[in-house]
């Protein structure tokens, strides 16, 4: 991949940048990749995720109730385990 430098970006247009990655959750750069590529006809590459958030929320309350509660129990010290 080509890596490119684009100067005199009018400020509405940086702000609408910054604006569309944070609200897309993506940097600037891969706003701009996936904008560009779309404005010349061609559909950006889809990136794997290399994060968790695709398990958010998978738990059922009972299941993050009983996670909560080992960690809970694995937080405790027992006092003869230190003498």
């Amino acid at each position: 991949m080509k890596t490119m430098t684009i100067r005199n970006i009018p400020d509405e247009v940086a702000a609408y940048l910054s604006g569309r990655a944070a609200s897309d959750g993506t940097s600037v750069n891969a706003t701009t990749v996936a904008l560009l590529s779309r404005a010349a006809g061609f559909e950006p590459r889809q990136r794997r995720r290399r994060d968790l958030s695709w398990l958010a929320g998978s738990w059922s309350p009972e299941e993050a109730r009983r996670f909560d509660e080992t960690v809970a129990s694995c937080r405790k010290v027992d006092e003869k385990d230190w003498e």
